[in-house]
């Protein structure tokens, strides 16, 4: 009975601190009322950045993307600076392929922060919506003043996971007309945070298993000498 009420004071324990980090979690076919907004970036480790030239008929600029290491996960970053000399603003981002992620939790933020490749913008997205396929998007639709309109640049988006390793994927940009610059993905499945807690759990109890054995033992042996 101890045991047990041992291993769940830490399962619940790890879960609290994953729920504080998870509080607002990006599910799938279900668009969040808004995207949270972070004053600064979430720091960590760079691993991977680019700059990507974009220009079409309609919008030309410069679209960032990155990767950041928090050590409990990894954090992709995006923004895109529209040219004052564009006939269109940008309605919509999107991210691909984040479909080994599975059902994990993801949280959504953006920010206006300075660092590393990124600019302060002023341009907000107004909600984030995320597809079974693997698509992550952020819109600025709802008006035509939440667009990211030439001359301007959007906030910084950032989608946070618990991924641990990345492979190339696709930054899309989307006004009438699609483009596409590099980005990043996850590149392996992760396991949910409920997961951690019950394998640190079982690791507690097989432990603990091991110390009552080896007791036993020095018991049998005690009362034979």
């Amino acid at each position: 009975m101890i045991l047990n009420i041992k291993r769940s004071a830490i399962a619940l324990s790890l879960l609290g601190a994953f729920g504080i980090a998870q509080a607002t979690a990006l599910v799938a076919n279900s668009p969040t009322a808004n995207v949270d907004y972070s004053a600064t970036f979430f720091g960590g480790t760079l691993v991977a950045s680019a700059v990507t030239a974009v220009s079409n008929a309609a919008y030309n600029g410069f679209a960032r993307t990155a990767v950041y290491d928090t050590g409990t996960g990894l954090d992709f970053y995006y923004q895109f600076s529209n040219s004052i000399t564009s006939k269109n603003g940008i309605e919509r981002f999107t991210g691909y392929d984040f479909s080994s992620l599975g059902t994990a939790a993801v949280n959504v933020y953006q920010t206006d922060a300075t660092f590393g490749i990124f600019t302060s913008g002023t341009e907000r997205s107004d909600y984030a919506d995320r597809t079974n396929l693997g698509v992550m998007a952020f819109s600025f639709v709802p008006n035509g003043n939440s667009k990211i309109n030439p001359g301007t640049t959007s906030l910084t988006q950032i989608i946070r996971t618990y991924a641990r390793s990345f492979k190339a994927g696709n930054f899309g940009l989307l006004d009438g007309i699609g483009d596409n610059a590099q980005g990043y993905a996850p590149a392996a499945a992760v396991p949910e945070p409920e997961t951690y807690a019950m394998l640190l759990a079982g690791l507690g109890l097989m432990g603990a298993i091991a110390r009552r054995r080896n007791k036993g033992q020095k018991g049998s042996e005690t009362a034979t000498s």
